[in-house]
């Protein structure tokens, strides 16, 4: 992705993000019948923002790949490692960009910049499926056997 490409999509998910609205009761309902109740609590214990991010995600992958029901799941928990910082839109947008710049940045921040590993862990602990690990912590490990055609479809929901 060039610079002024990525530059244009952060701004982009910036404003998604400050513009985005709760999950209403039937998005929720769908939330919690496709996960499993421990990986549900995950779900349910993000910022309202990255719920709604992530069922966008979500409905995206439903409509490349239907029903794939690992692949919805992976949508839903990709992002679930970014409540263990706790930041808002604004202080999410500055630690981006002093990531890119590397330069210095509190330990908050830097767990925000770091979310996908701490997110895998998570994940790995309640024995989510090997998509959904990979896809949180946004690399797949020689080890594990993924859907190249489920990933693909995850990468590009979640960039659209």
């Amino acid at each position: 992705m060039t610079v002024l490409r990525h530059v244009r999509h952060l701004v982009s998910r910036f404003f998604g993000v400050i513009t985005s609205q709760r999950l209403g009761p039937g998005a929720q309902d769908e939330v919690n019948a496709i996960l499993a109740p421990d990986a549900a609590k995950l779900f349910w214990e993000q910022a309202s923002i990255d719920q709604r991010h992530s069922f966008d995600v979500a409905q995206r992958v439903r409509d490349s790949l239907g029903e794939d029901r690992a692949a919805l799941q992976a949508a839903l928990l990709h992002d679930v490692g970014k409540r263990h910082s706790s930041l808002g839109p604004v202080t999410r947008s500055l630690a981006t960009v002093l990531d890119a710049a590397h330069l210095p940045m509190p330990a908050q921040w830097r767990r925000y910049r770091g979310h996908g590993p701490l997110g895998a862990a998570d994940l790995a602990a309640i024995g989510a499926d090997p998509l959904t690990v990979a896809f949180a912590r946004g690399s797949v490990v020689s080890t594990e056997a993924i859907d190249q055609v489920a990933w693909d479809a995850l990468l590009a929901a979640d960039n659209a």
